[in-house]
């Protein structure tokens, strides 16, 4: 019996659709099934020569995304190195252009200069503090008198 117990309690709970996911992964099945079926008859159309320049030229197009997702993360390794370097926080690697290393030089460079300027003006806004407050009706207030602060009435 207790058997049962421990296998019933291992048994991960069944995770319940909705019927408009169903439909949205049912579409995409379909999709991606019609997609190879038009893929597959283009293919049995075409003669030998004209099937093996469409799969080179597949195999170039898949080349050409691997190397640019290699080159967006050496890119994306550099501009966290500079980041880094110039003192500044890893999350503003999220608002750089990695387009191209030119583009993303200048977007490390203007990223860079936002965030100093924001914070250069946060930092004075913090370090100019506020008025003391005076008593209502424009009366000294005996707190601030008993603590030697100023309050504005002198």
């Amino acid at each position: 019996m207790h058997e049962e117990e421990k296998t019933c309690a291992e048994q991960p709970e069944e995770k319940l659709y909705t019927q408009a996911e169903l439909d949205a992964a049912l579409n995409t099945e379909r999709e991606n099934y019609e997609t190879k079926l038009a893929e597959a008859e283009k293919l049995s159309a075409m003669n030998d020569d004209a099937k093996a320049e469409y799969l080179r030229g597949q195999l170039e197009k898949a080349l050409a995304e691997r190397e640019e997702a290699v080159a967006k993360r050496e890119l994306m390794a550099d501009a966290l190195d500079k980041l880094e370097a110039a003192g500044l926080p890893k999350q503003l690697s999220e608002c750089l252009n990695y387009s191209g290393r030119e583009a993303c030089e200048k977007s490390i460079e203007r990223v860079g200069k936002a965030f100093e300027s924001a914070l250069t003006e946060a930092v004075t806004q913090r370090l100019r503090g506020r008025m003391p407050r005076t008593a209502v009706g424009g009366s000294s207030d005996a707190f601030l008198d008993g603590l030697g602060i100023y309050n504005g009435k002198y």
